[in-house]
């Protein structure tokens, strides 16, 4: 009998964690149209781990992380990262509020994002055209928070 009192119920997190940054890509001669991009790759310079990079084959829609203990992140996006004649690289910026959140005893805290506010530094050669906040907070990953046109 001692044996069975004396266990505690397993706390297993079933509930959501911080969101990713969820990213769909457009047309920009055709804004209703998804877009694939090819061989999609994201460094930033300010993650936890700083050099950390992600790389896509072809997609029309990522999820990424965005560092909760800043108030900004800078992201490094190259399209056709695997071709050193045609690669181009365009720099994000985001800049937020982030706010932790109790969850419940088996997940803990996580992060949500307010007051999201994105930038594209300009340079000679831009592959992306524009991009649309969807939604200034980032809660859920549920639907995409921004839209990239190229």
């Amino acid at each position: 009998m001692l044996t069975f009192t004396s266990c505690e119920r397993d706390d297993i997190c079933i509930d959501e964690t911080t969101p990713n940054l969820v990213i769909r890509f457009f047309d920009n001669d055709d804004p209703t149209d998804f877009k694939t991009v090819n061989q999609l790759s994201i460094k930033s310079n300010t993650s936890v781990v700083a050099g950390d990079s992600l790389t896509f084959s072809s997609l029309d829609s990522i999820a990424i992380p965005v560092n909760a203990t800043i108030s900004s992140t800078q992201y490094v996006v190259t399209i056709n990262s695997d071709n050193s004649t045609t690669l181009n690289r365009d720099t994000i910026t985001i800049s937020y509020a982030s706010q932790d959140v109790f969850v419940g005893r088996s997940c803990g805290f996580k992060s949500t994002f307010s007051n999201v506010i994105y930038d594209v530094t300009n340079d000679s050669d831009n592959w992306i055209k524009g991009i649309e906040v969807v939604t200034d907070n980032i809660e859920n990953e549920t639907q995409a928070h921004v839209k990239i046109f190229h």
